[in-house]
């Protein structure tokens, strides 16, 4: 069996990273992955490739290709031949359409949504044309995979087929990502942080939905009520901020209470040296990575409720309305008043309810019985949509 997975880009976010994820974890039954980046693959090629699995690309500049690129797409399949077509991310699912339809194939096709929808107005007017195209013909996938409940039930609001739904969680990897006592030293070290700080941390490259501008307010406040918060910052676009956000940084934290840099490759040492992960977006996420990732690390959590993130964190950190610094403020100190054993506590319930629901080997398993009972249902008797006993036993969490 082979499987065509089509992706938007291989840069290092969410949707890159899960699909990774599953490369690495899926089970050697014989099933051959192959991935299609539609614009010039991002780091995760490399990782992609490093597994001996193919990659191709459309090499595209911007998102709406041009007739070569969807002539190469087209030519592409037909080179693979794959026995299903599974697409990632909102263009990634409507490229896998499109192929399906020239082809006038029959193969099973699966979307994979890995954003939420708290209000479409926000979302510009490229991603609200693609939702208004996507829930026109979201009736052809035999399974739509949401990472995220609530971004099942918001896509539907607007016109997502609910018959072919799945909601299949990000896994983690419990053993790569674990409690280290030597993390904190390095970070010390590396970004030149007092020991004595309460570290607070924020993983994600630099893009309006992530609401960096709010976290250093939030941060700013609760150092006003007496705690001594070192934030730090770390991703794509981060390595010299933007004017705006550089400019809030200096008015509002001390120069010695503030650290940035780039993209990380190294998140699994980098997060067991936290003592907050801080999660400040505004919109968009459905399943952040980076929170199952912290529990997993035993690190404590104040996250903004998007997508999934409540049901995530649960009872190992606090959740508060996007946008509210002041909220956000107060549970960084509430979470800061703590001290080292309180925050640990919290840490260790966090790891264990991630190990009992987003293991990795399981939700990678679940990808992989997707496939071949799609495959399976083709082969017997055409594509069939899931069954209401599958999609109830593939939203297990």
């Amino acid at each position: 069996m082979i499987v065509l997975h089509i992706i938007t880009a291989l840069n290092v976010g969410g949707a890159e990273t899960m699909l990774c994820k599953y490369l690495e974890n899926h089970s050697a039954d014989g099933t051959k992955h192959v991935v299609l980046s539609l614009m010039r693959p991002g780091p995760k090629a490399a990782q992609i490739k490093a597994l001996g699995i193919p990659v191709y690309t459309l090499g595209m500049k911007h998102w709406l290709p041009g007739p070569l690129e969807a002539l190469r797409l087209v030519r592409l399949v037909n080179l693979i031949r794959p026995d299903l077509l599974h697409g990632w991310m909102y263009h990634g699912n409507l490229a896998a359409s499109f192929a399906h339809a020239v082809l006038a194939s029959n193969l099973p096709l699966v979307w994979n949504v890995r954003h939420s929808l708290a209000d479409p107005k926000r979302e510009n007017w490229r991603t609200r044309a693609l939702l208004k195209l996507s829930a026109a013909i979201s009736w052809r996938p035999s399974a739509i995979v949401y990472n995220s409940a609530v971004a099942a039930t918001q896509h539907q609001h607007v016109g997502y087929s609910a018959d072919n739904a799945l909601v299949l969680p990000n896994g983690f990897d419990f053993d790569l990502f674990r409690p280290n006592g030597e993390a904190r030293k390095r970070l010390n070290l590396e970004f030149e942080i007092d020991p004595d700080t309460i570290l607070v941390g924020k993983i994600a490259r630099l893009h309006p939905m992530k609401d960096h501008a709010m976290l250093v307010e939030a941060v700013a406040l609760a150092r006003a009520r007496g705690h001594d918060l070192h934030l730090l910052m770390v991703g794509e676009g981060l390595a010299t901020p933007p004017p705006d956000l550089q400019d809030q940084i200096s008015r509002l934290l001390p120069v010695d209470r503030v650290s940035v840099g780039g993209a990380r490759p190294d998140v699994a040492d980098l997060l067991p040296g936290l003592d907050i992960l801080a999660v400040s977006s505004a919109w968009g996420e459905g399943f952040p990575n980076v929170i199952g990732e912290a529990l997993a690390c035993q690190v404590p959590v104040v996250a903004t409720d998007v997508g999934d993130s409540a049901l995530i964190v649960a009872d190992s950190g606090i959740v508060v309305p996007p946008g509210d610094a002041e909220a956000f403020a107060m549970a960084l100190a509430e979470i800061a008043s703590l001290g080292p054993d309180g925050r640990k506590s919290l840490g260790s319930a966090g790891r264990h309810r991630g190990k009992a629901n987003y293991s990795l080997k399981e939700i990678s398993k679940r990808y992989d019985e997707m496939h071949h009972d799609l495959v399976c249902r083709k082969s017997h008797s055409g594509v069939m949509p899931l069954s209401n006993d599958d999609r109830k036993s593939a939203q297990r969490q």
